[in-house]
């Protein structure tokens, strides 16, 4: 109620997580009389490994792990929890509980989904008559009723809409116990809850961190941080549906938090692992806006069981499924516009892990559905995650923009033809002749006069490369993840030409084509030292070719800047610039090096005095450097013709 951030979550013990606590309980109660050990023994230290390993996580702000949960997974997992319902409700429906139970006595693998709907297919015949007539009676009307209240909702008559605050569940249960009591169906076949005791036992108080039970929390801890996965996993899916339906703003370090506090609270007086659950959420979340619904409803739930269980005895059973299946109905039908959404946008992905999510939890159970789901996630993100996504940059003609050579991909066949009988050795009035620039009259038939808001080309085919000058920018931080990536793809670069290409085709570029390769950072915000350590990997790789590299865009962060230094990486730039003599040619021109302010006002004479005087060999822009290259170029172009 205090640290939840969706006010319509009801938390309770839920039926799957209850079951990972039976099915860690069971092997253990065999030997619990030996050791005078109870069953709600273990169940506190199962569900105070739960809230603690919750609520660690929530002031450790891991709340970031939801963000694997997926919208198709969420509904994957709603739908198949849907199914599981109803499949599950369909059995009492349909009268053959005792022939169930009377199976599983002799085989016991009636567990999953799947085996349960084999055993409706195959025993479906021996049903019994008047629990179904009761069962499909009951969800007709409710069925029928909810139509009607949503009709009534969208009507224009003021009292045609408080139709919606009809109870038909309440009503339903309440006309049935009493025609159960006054028909006698209970003699004729029709199974009902039957006699309760009232709550009589004395009011216990646990220690969870007592000597004895330390060891049960040592050998049940793998059991709770299932549990308090799964549970979190299973909250977070109703606390985003509730979120996104009701326009709530959701913090899941919060709802961490509140899911450890409560648990850790409640294994103080034996209860069970408790999260929120979907489908009683959203039955509460029809009509109550804060969480004083929930307190009533504990409340009202602590009443019945102590006082009132005898009112109940008539209560036929299958009522109490056909509600369930009602409920599942209602999960699975928020399901067709999803999957027509993503079928739509071709978003094969999401409904790979739809299919996967609902899959699993028929064929296994929902746990299983859940965590395969995680798994085909993460899967997705590593991916993701690991693909760099540098880009190869070209120059419009005339201009110093330069954009992504890769786009010209969509160039017809016709245009590429034509590009490639253009001369490339005109020479321009601005660059050398080893720059390779298109002919004025196709510069001016290729360009297209209208530009965007940030002032580049819209036709991408008039693109030039610079002859013996790589130039990769890569627009995002480097981390172990996707440095290896940008190895693989900058080696692609030089043997093809694109990050595009695929490896097994022909070489398209010779080694000898790249002399100079420069990098425009300007997207790269951070880097962690594995990356640093594959970065200057390369920067050696390139140094021992004979290759320079030349840094652009550097980001301003201190942070960066700092682990660049710190690794070498700015002392192999500023040997890059002394290999090639800068000082000597560059002195009388206007200078482009940036200072540890980010003016560039001249060129100190060696490497030693640039970081005296606090040089950085970094470039404000590619032009700079393409002019440092023009004048290296010119510089030896006189020696190579002597």
């Amino acid at each position: 109620m205090v640290l939840g951030s969706v006010p319509q979550m009801i938390v309770g013990p839920e039926a799957p997580i209850s079951l990972i606590v039976g099915q860690a309980v069971e092997p253990l109660l065999h030997h619990s009389k030996k050791k005078h050990i109870g069953p709600v023994d273990y169940v506190v230290a199962i569900t105070f490994v739960s809230g603690a390993t919750l609520l660690g996580f929530g002031l450790g702000r891991f709340g970031f792990l939801d963000n694997v949960l997926c919208e198709s997974l969420l509904k994957g997992f709603i739908c198949g929890v849907g199914v599981v319902m109803i499949i599950n409700s369909s059995i009492t429906m349909l009268g053959l509980n005792s022939l169930l139970d009377k199976i599983s006595a002799e085989d016991s693998h009636i567990h999953s989904p799947f085996d349960k709907m084999k055993f409706l297919f195959k025993n479906f015949h021996e049903y019994h008559s008047l629990t179904l007539r009761v069962s499909m009676v009951s969800l007709i009307t409710v069925l029928f009723v909810r139509r009607l209240k949503s009709k009534a909702a969208s009507s224009k008559n003021p009292k045609l809409r408080l139709a919606v605050y009809v109870p038909e569940i309440l009503l339903l249960v309440i006309t049935t116990t009493l025609m159960t009591e006054f028909f006698k169906w209970n003699h004729s076949g029709l199974e009902v809850i039957g006699h309760m005791d009232d709550i009589e036992d004395s009011f216990t108080m646990y220690n969870p961190l007592s000597t004895s039970r330390l060891g049960l929390i040592k050998s049940l801890s793998t059991s709770g941080f299932v549990c308090a996965m799964l549970g979190f996993f299973e909250s977070t899916t109703a606390s985003k549906s509730l979120g996104s339906r009701y326009d709530l703003p959701i913090s899941s370090n919060r709802e961490l938090v509140a899911l450890g506090a409560i648990n850790v609270f409640g294994s103080v007086f034996g209860c069970l692992p408790a999260f929120g659950g979907y489908g009683r959420s959203k039955i509460n979340a029809l009509s109550a806006k804060t969480t004083t619904s929930g307190a009533i409803m504990g409340l009202i739930s602590l009443a019945t069981a102590s006082s009132i269980l005898g009112y109940l005895h008539y209560i036929p059973k299958c009522i109490l499924s056909v509600i369930t299946a009602i409920i599942g109905i209602s999960l699975i039908s928020e399901t067709p516009a999803e999957l027509l959404f993503h079928w739509r946008g071709q978003g094969f992905d999401e409904l790979i892990t739809f299919a996967i999510t609902v899959t699993t939890t028929v064929f296994s159970s929902m746990e299983a559905g859940i965590a395969m789901g995680l798994v085909y996630s993460l899967i997705r993100v590593i991916k993701n995650s690991t693909v760099s996504h540098i880009q190869i940059l070209g120059r419009v003609p005339g201009t110093n923009t330069f954009l992504d050579a890769d786009l010209a991909d969509c160039v017809s066949v016709s245009n590429e033809q034509s590009s490639s009988q253009t001369p490339t050795s005109s020479v321009s009035h601005v660059r050398p002749s080893y720059t390779g620039v298109f002919s004025q009259e196709k510069r001016l038939s290729q360009l297209n006069p209208f530009i965007d808001n940030n002032f580049r080309q819209l036709n991408y085919q008039a693109l030039e490369e610079v002859e013996g000058c790589l130039i990769i920018r890569i627009p995002e931080p480097l981390t172990f993840t996707n440095a290896s990536d940008l190895k693989v793809r900058l080696k692609r670069v030089e043997m093809f030409g694109s990050t595009r290409a695929h490896p097994a085709q022909k070489r398209s570029r010779d080694s000898s084509m790249t002399k100079y390769i420069i990098f425009d950072l300007e997207g790269m915000s951070q880097i962690d030292s594995s990356a640093a350590r594959i970065l200057v990997t390369l920067l050696e790789t390139y140094e021992r070719r004979h290759i320079r590299c030349f840094f652009v865009h550097v980001n301003k962060s201190p942070r960066l800047r700092a682990r660049l230094m710190a690794t070498g990486i700015t002392d192999m730039l500023f040997d890059n610039l002394r290999s090639i003599n800068y000082e000597s040619f560059m002195r009388p021109r206007e200078v482009h090096l940036e200072t540890s302010q980010g003016t560039s006002d001249g060129y100190a004479s060696d490497s030693s005095e640039a970081r005296s005087t606090q040089y950085l060999p970094y470039f404000d822009h590619i032009r700079d450097a393409l002019e440092l290259i023009d004048a290296y170029e010119l510089q030896q172009s006189p020696n190579e013709d002597v």
